[in-house]
């Protein structure tokens, strides 16, 4: 009997651990996807009413001066409306991994994305035309060159900023071969994608020297707060 009622004890104790470890699994397991699903419903709830502005804007547009519409928006999350680009911006921060990054899905006049935070853009600084990179962080931009000029890449870069404080950065891009420091050299650069709302923005730099050939690839991550730089092509 004594040892009956022990092994009734350690059994009822195993028991009572398989079914801790079974409530702690599911819970690990469904806390994130129910998690997961109430962002996706939510983003869902967004894409609703993007589509409906897109098709209320339409008629809108179609009617002529003087027509207008009343629409009621509910959502939890910030909307941005810029004149100057006519984009709305509905913006979503999710802890699940919903969608993949820097991934952007057009859908007519809308579009949806994740790490999609960059503008690759022409303009101008005083008088000189640049090509400019910009997320929330940075504002970087190299000089407008469209046909070989003859310049020293000390004078490519023309700005870099910091945008949380406006406080612009020292940086000068100066890099030679063979001891060859300061030669004039020619470039043209260009976009790999211009746009606005990209995962990365990248401007390329066609440098051809006396001796040598190459490309500098400037790089600008969504959400980066340095610009990546690196040489490739070299000949």
């Amino acid at each position: 009997m004594k040892g009956k009622g022990q092994t009734t004890i350690v059994s009822a104790a195993l028991y009572m651990l398989v079914t801790i470890a079974v409530i702690a699994i599911v819970l690990q397991i469904g806390l994130p996807y129910l998690t997961k699903v109430k962002e996706y419903g939510e983003i869902r709830k967004g894409e609703t009413v993007v589509k409906a502005l897109d098709e209320v804007i339409s008629i809108v547009a179609s009617e002529g001066e003087g027509s207008k519409r009343r629409i009621e928006i509910n959502l939890s999350d910030p909307m941005d409306i810029n004149g100057e680009r006519d984009l709305i911006t509905i913006k979503k921060k999710t802890s699940a991994r919903i969608v993949s990054p820097r991934v952007k899905k057009s859908q007519g006049n809308f579009f949806m994305g994740t790490h999609i935070g960059v503008n690759a853009y022409s303009s101008t600084i005083g008088d000189t035309n640049v090509l400019v990179l910009e997320n929330e962080y940075l504002y970087f931009a190299v000089r407008k060159l469209d046909t070989n000029t003859p310049i020293t890449l000390d004078q490519l870069v023309v700005k870099v900023m910091r945008k949380d404080n406006n406080a612009v950065l020292n940086a000068k891009l100066d890099f030679y071969l063979d001891n060859d420091i300061g030669a004039t050299v020619n470039v043209s650069t260009a976009f790999e994608e211009s746009g606005y709302n990209l995962g990365r923005g990248r401007i390329v730099a066609n440098v051809y020297g006396a001796s040598y050939s190459y490309k500098i690839h400037f790089v600008l991550e969504s959400g980066a707060d340095f610009v990546r730089i690196y040489i490739s092509d070299l000949e």
